[in-house]
């Protein structure tokens, strides 16, 4: 996708630039460059309708924003884009990250042992002849307005998006090019007069076709290194990549030792790390199975929050009611609408919409009043109509598989395609291990397990005398390979895995840096994949690894140089 300030996707690292934000294509920006941080995007599929919901996150002014993304060419602007709920993403994340446990049996001798815890209507409009018959078709979508831009010539289109104020690239125009070839549209978005940047909701696109599809090509523009891409897919099955390699990490190399919020962060890295190795373009599942009781009990009701509106209208005075909305409603959006419809007097802060009593004080009963109707009907238009969107993608009883990937702008040659196969098995989001310590006559002697989850279940993988450790993965196990095994998938056939890795115990003798044996970068085979597939995940809230990892961190990648020159799979 193309735009200036904008983003097909989610903050997965984050923003620092005054005017950045992510997507899904190329970012071409007038004066401020723009790097992009990572996507989030949650596909639903029936028979060949696709629905795709994009997380657009943005900062900047209201007036530079604007997106282009493209599209098949069966989107039609009437009924083919709609908004969406933030609040979907930040639960579903929650609902389907992995999680790693840690079983600790035993005890180590005294001294340092675990540390860390548990931390409206449609017009239609052909330019004008200097950008060469490109048709453009607009509409208003919640806070956007919506522009439907079709061409059959690439410069054309570079010249429209160039005269409308995207400051193209030379790089920019090549990409485009495949996308007007392959007779593709584009949607164009831009924030409608009065809106703030704090407006922007997630988009909903629906077309026809065979599969979803990311158009990444166009990110390689403004793409950071090792971009984080995140992908949720409801469907008939369990979705696998289809052009794309599917990566199982090693999980020797995870940091199970510090609490679970470092054994996610550096679950990433090793996910990056595996990456690299196959060759830089795969993904790793997350986590793939029904979508149940369970999983919709962790997300917002559309219906409970209808109710909870209606409960609130009850509600005597205006001033208890809008504190009540303001407590009701999750999204910045709204927050922004109360901001739009009560301004503040200068001195008071955003809290007052909270405190009833202060908004009786800061405000007359006239503007309350007009205030409490307005925000009523924005509420419902801001957080339940998305929210009712965003929950048609998730039926009960689909099947959802989450997909995780890091790419550089290099490695972005190819747009991954998903297809479903029935025959590979569910990947819990969980993965276990066990570690049992005790206290013996050359100090604290421990074995890590791997268990459920991992693909290698009741396997010793590090057998050590030693402290247990308490910062980052220990430099021994850190020269394993971080990828375990390396498949290419299929909608009609189990996995074909072209690598796997096989590795030695991990012997770790004396102290945290001490002599080790065993430690086997492993040997390649081929062979048919089994049908549990695991791994691999991206934080959505851009996660700190911390300052235990940063140092692990950094050896990791010396540690990858001097590798450099073996032979990568794939």
């Amino acid at each position: 996708m193309i735009r200036h300030g904008l983003s097909f996707a989610s903050t997965i690292a984050a923003l620092v630039l005054s005017s950045s934000a992510m997507a899904c294509g190329g970012f071409f920006c007038q004066l401020t460059p723009v790097v992009q941080a990572g996507e989030q995007i949650v596909f639903s599929q029936s028979g060949n309708d696709i629905s795709a919901l994009v997380r657009i996150f943005y900062q900047g002014d209201a007036e530079d924003f604007s997106w282009v993304v493209p599209v098949p060419a069966s989107l039609e602007l009437d009924g083919g884009v709609d908004v969406g709920s933030d609040l979907t993403f930040t639960e579903l994340d929650a609902a389907t990250q992995p999680q790693f446990v840690l079983e600790q049996q035993g005890e180590a001798c005294p001294s340092p042992v675990f540390g860390g815890g548990t931390t409206g209507g449609v017009s239609e409009s052909v330019a004008d002849s200097a950008s060469g018959g490109v048709s453009v078709e607009e509409t208003t979508v919640g806070p956007f307005d919506v522009q439907l831009i079709t061409s059959e010539n690439p410069d054309a289109m570079a010249n429209w998006l160039v005269d409308n104020n995207y400051d193209l690239s030379d790089r920019g125009r090549e990409l485009i090019e495949p996308y007007v070839l392959d007779g593709m549209k584009f949607v164009g978005l831009k924030l409608r007069s009065g809106q703030s940047a704090g407006s922007i909701q997630p988009v909903i696109l629906r077309y026809q076709s065979e599969k979803p599809m990311i158009p990444i090509r166009l990110t390689a523009v403004a793409a950071q290194d090792d971009m984080g891409v995140l992908v949720w897919i409801a469907g008939p099955s369990r979705a696998v990549p289809d052009n794309y390699l599917h990566v199982v990490p090693n999980y020797t190399r995870l940091n199970w030792y510090t609490g679970t919020r470092n054994a996610y962060a550096s679950y990433q890295t090793l996910v990056t790390d595996a990456m690299d190795e196959a060759g830089g373009q795969g993904f790793a599942t997350d986590m793939a199975g029904q979508i149940d009781d369970e999983l919709l009990s962790r997300l917002t009701n559309a219906d409970n929050l209808q109710a909870q509106l209606e409960s609130l209208d009850r509600t005597t005075t205006d001033a208890g009611f809008i504190a009540g909305l303001a407590n009701l409603a999750p999204s910045a959006a709204f927050q922004d609408e109360l901001q739009r419809t009560l301004p503040l007097p200068s001195g008071e802060g955003t809290f007052i919409y909270f405190d009833a009593g202060r908004l009786a004080q800061v405000f007359n009963e006239e503007t309350l009043a007009s205030a409490r109707n307005t925000l009523r009907e924005s509420f419902q238009r801001i957080e339940i109509d998305p929210l009712n969107a965003s929950a048609v993608l998730l039926p009960q009883g689909s099947y959802l598989t989450r997909l995780y990937t890091t790419l550089s702008a290099d490695e972005m040659t190819v747009d991954p395609t998903f297809v479903y196969n029935s025959q590979m098995g569910d990947q819990s989001r969980e993965r276990r291990a066990t570690l049992s310590a005790f206290c013996g006559d050359n100090g604290t002697e421990w074995t890590l397990t791997l268990g459920a989850g991992t693909g290698r279940d009741g396997e010793v993988v590090i057998d050590a005398t030693s402290d247990i450790p308490i910062g980052p993965v220990p430099v021994e196990v850190q020269l394993q390979d971080a990828a375990f095994t390396v498949a290419r998938t299929t909608a009609s056939a189990l996995p074909d895995v072209t690598s796997q890795n096989t590795f030695n115990v991990v012997e770790i003798n004396g102290g945290s840096s001490g002599s080790v044996t065993g430690v086997g970068t492993g040997s390649g085979t081929t062979g048919t994949g089994t049908t549990g597939s695991s791994t691999a995940a991206v934080s959505s809230g851009g996660g700190s690894a911390g300052f235990g990892l940063l140092f692990g961190g950094v050896l990791a990648g010396w540690l990858r140089r001097r590798r450099s020159c073996q032979p990568r799979f794939g």
